[in-house]
C-alpha cells in the first residue's frame, strides 16, 4: 500500500516537473485567512491537527513544508487510505488552493534543544 502511495506521488510529481506557479509566489492574506477558515470548517483539523501536525492514529502531518501543490491536490481529490475524497463538489479548486496557502504559512516548530528551560 505504501509503495502504491509513493509511486503515485512520484508519478504526479514527475508529470508536473515543478511546483505550480501558484505555490511559487506568496499567497494573498485573504487566501491564507480563507484557507484556515475552510481547513477548520470542512474538518481537515480533525485528522491533521489545527496546524497540520497530524498524528499516527488519525492522519499524516501536512505542515509545515507541505508537499508540492500538485501532489497535495491529487491526494486530497483521490486519497489512497481512509481519508474521504474531497471532490470539486465538496471543495472547489480555489478553496483547495486557499487551504494550501494556509498550510504554507505554518511555521516549523521550534527546536526543543534550543529551549533554555529544557537545559535544567
Amino acid at each position: 500500500m505504501l509503495n502504491r502511495v509513493l509511486l503515485r506521488m512520484l508519478v504526479t510529481a514527475s508529470l508536473t516537473c515543478s511546483v505550480s506557479a501558484y505555490a511559487q509566489g506568496p499567497a494573498s492574506p485573504d487566501s491564507t485567512v480563507n484557507g484556515k477558515r475552510i481547513y477548520m470548517s470542512v474538518g481537515c483539523y480533525l485528522c491533521h491537527g489545527t496546524v497540520g501536525q497530524g498524528s499516527r492514529p488519525t492522519g499524516p502531518h501536512i505542515a509545515p513544508n507541505p508537499l508540492p501543490y500538485e501532489v497535495f491536490a491529487e491526494l486530497v481529490r483521490r486519497p489512497v487510505n481512509v481519508m474521504p475524497a474531497y471532490t470539486t463538489v465538496v471543495l472547489s479548486d480555489q478553496s483547495l488552493r486557499d487551504i494550501y496557502a494556509y498550510l504554507l504559512t505554518i511555521p516549523p516548530l521550534p527546536d526543543s534543544k534550543a529551549a533554555a528551560i529544557l537545559d535544567h
